[in-house]
């Protein structure tokens, strides 16, 4: 059978008989990113086969603030003449269409770099962003040391994670297995969690509080690698990273930060569905500012998407579209609905619940 045939599935089992055990973002590493089968690979997500809804997705109005984000710092920077935009995960392409749209004193200064490591969506980019001459389209993070800005909206919560659990005997790493049917042929193979002893490097990732027996916590390793990785892409600028994420104790005493979607329903098992459900956790604050400050940034602010959008003037774009709706609903022209339709995205966007 050709890797193109294999699911995801047969690939892990075939993966899992050979190792044993394999850690939970090898695990992820595939279901979510193979080649052939991973869920980003086949197009899933926000567009194309939608399986949840991110916040470039709402609408345009996301976009129209995140543009007044990028100007605030193009201007900072002395509104120099060359200005590059690197935009990691930018599935559809939605979120840069509409910042282009916006049409901010920085138009021109402009050269956007979307990175999509899936080859679907960067296909459903050139779609979306063929009309754009100052659009560039990779598969991964340049290697440019320039100045500008990197934006990452709900990215570093799908980057692979470990996964550690506190017993007796400490914090243990949660490692997936097949079961013994599944082993020796079962052609619906069951995946099943097992404990092992946690290397000396995660356990550093891990902040120092009193969990309870049985808590839980990611560990980002993916978003530790790629932090560092963004550092040598820009020189001189600016990272917005825009996630679902807490403190280490908060998560591990609530738990619910380990998320599943399929087909718009959500899940708690990511060992269900490999290839077909998003898998992403709430991103543990502590390590990440550390590999920020590690990697060389200074972080300026750290707030909700509400408090940011509020600070960037939301409640005067919802103004400014409702009173485009009063001016224009007798024509239900565009501009007029456009209007209409802001005040819905921006409770949207500022739902704390996300």
């Amino acid at each position: 059978m050709g890797r193109s045939e294999r699911s995801v599935v047969e690939l892990l089992r075939e993966i899992l008989l050979e190792a044993e055990s394999i850690s939970f973002s090898r695990f992820m590493e595939v279901a979510l990113y193979d080649e052939a089968g991973g869920f980003f690979a086949r197009g899933r997500g926000p567009s194309g086969r939608s399986d949840f809804v991110t916040s470039p997705e709402t609408g345009s109005l996301f976009g129209l603030m995140v543009g007044k984000a990028i100007e605030s710092l193009w201007l900072a920077q002395g509104s120099p003449e060359d200005f590059v935009v690197i935009e990691a995960g930018a599935g559809s392409g939605r979120l840069c269409r509409e910042v282009l749209r916006s049409e901010r004193g920085f138009s021109s200064a402009i050269n956007y770099i979307t990175v999509e490591r899936s080859e679907a969506l960067r296909q459903v980019q050139a779609e979306t962003l063929g009309r754009y001459s100052n659009v560039s389209i990779l598969a991964d993070l340049p290697d440019l040391s320039t100045s500008g800005v990197i934006i990452a909206n709900e990215l570093l919560d799908n980057l692979v994670f470990d996964i550690a659990e506190f017993t007796s005997d400490g914090w243990a790493e949660v490692r997936v297995a097949l079961n013994a049917d599944s082993a020796i042929g079962d052609s619906s193979p069951e995946f099943l969690e097992v404990l092992a002893p946690l290397d000396d490097f995660r356990s550093s990732l891990i902040p120092d509080f009193a969990p309870q027996i049985g808590a839980r916590l990611p560990i980002q390793v993916g978003a530790f690698e790629w932090i560092a990785r963004a550092a040598t892409s820009i020189k001189d600028g600016a990272m917005i990273l825009i996630d679902y994420a807490g403190n280490a104790e908060d998560l591990a005493r609530r738990g619910g930060w380990l998320r599943t979607y399929r087909d718009h329903s959500r899940g708690d098992d990511p060992l269900l569905y490999p290839g077909e459900a998003d898998i992403t956790s709430d991103v543990v604050l502590d390590p990440i500012r550390d590999a920020l400050i590690d990697s060389g940034f200074r972080i300026e602010s750290e707030t909700t998407q509400a408090e940011w959008l509020s600070g960037l003037g939301i409640e005067d774009e919802v103004a400014t579209g409702e009173a485009a709706w009063l001016a224009g609903a007798a024509r239900g022209d565009l501009e007029a609905l456009i209007g209409r339709s802001r005040a819905t995205e921006a409770a949207i966007l500022t739902d704390p619940l996300g």
